[in-house]
């Protein structure tokens, strides 16, 4: 008994390390974001005068005049959310199709390809980085919302299809077998059959998916020259050549975290039955 108790208070222990090693810069940041513009804490602890005058400089724009610091980052936010939903579609319906075929086709060629994607995914992106920008910029899609995302999707798409497979592969083939003798199309088999039960599956891929695209930083900056800055862009800015304004990079860091915590949330109940999914047999 004694011994069982000392081994859960063991593992309490470390995991509460483990959670403090963890947040303690999250928390010392959001210190920083508390603290008047201009300064940063010495230490870790609450700033003698608490103000939001840093979320209202990233939130609204206001700050030092001439530099990304007096910019609003809604602009940045609303960009973020329209490439990373335009590469969640993407990667959704090209990677449900081409999963559905990987997890139903039976052929040499296919497990070659199927195998071929984590070639893909193994690939550095920054060696990709001048044939993409080649390519996006003779379409004339260079600092574009579409061409962005075009590029998130393409790196994406690989994750997506690895995972959506493994969730197909988890629904018996036996009940489309039962459905097309029912009279049952193709078409209305995935509708109604493979699509729902496949839904938790979906879910965990579009969160990851989303997740990459939304801090994805390299490409943004490379493609993008105003128009389509998304928001790592916009919290790269407030390094100056002269100044990095810490306080409201700090304020712009957890207001980007915002949306993040309720796409999550609204997502959480299908992505924890799609991670648990196939657990238990």
């Amino acid at each position: 008994m004694n011994r069982s108790f000392a081994y859960r208070a063991s593992l309490v222990l470390m995991a509460i390390l483990a959670a403090l090693w963890t947040l303690f810069p999250f928390a010392w940041y959001f210190l920083v974001s508390l603290t008047t513009p201009g300064h940063i804490p010495r230490r870790f602890s609450f700033p003698d005068v608490i103000t939001f005058q840093s979320y209202v400089a990233a939130l609204l724009g206001g700050g030092t005049e001439g530099t990304t610091a007096n910019v609003s980052i809604l602009p940045n936010l609303i960009n973020s959310f329209i490439v990373a939903g335009l590469t969640v579609a993407g990667c959704t319906v090209l990677g449900f199709g081409a999963a559905y075929v990987f997890s139903r086709g039976r052929s040499t060629v296919l497990s070659v390809l199927f195998n071929g994607l984590l070639v893909i995914r193994m690939t550095p992106a920054v060696s990709l980085a001048v044939p993409i920008y080649l390519m996006i910029n003779s379409y004339g899609l260079a600092d574009t919302h579409l061409g962005l995302s075009l590029v998130h999707t393409m790196l994406s798409l690989p994750l997506a299809i690895w995972l959506l497979k493994g969730f197909i592969d988890g629904i018996p083939t036996e009940i489309e077998e039962a459905a097309l003798i029912d009279g049952a199309s193709v078409p209305q088999t995935l509708r109604y059959i493979i699509i729902p039960l496949a839904a938790p599956g979906i879910a965990v891929s579009a969160c990851f998916v989303f997740l990459a695209s939304y801090v994805e930083f390299m490409f943004a900056s490379i493609l993008s020259r105003g128009t389509a800055d998304t928001l790592p862009i916009a919290i790269a800015g407030y390094n100056s050549e002269h100044q990095t304004f810490y306080n409201e990079m700090a304020a712009a860091s957890f207001m980007s975290m915002i949306p993040l915590f309720a796409f999550f949330y609204v997502a959480g109940r299908y992505m924890v039955r799609g991670l648990t999914m196939g657990a238990v047999k």
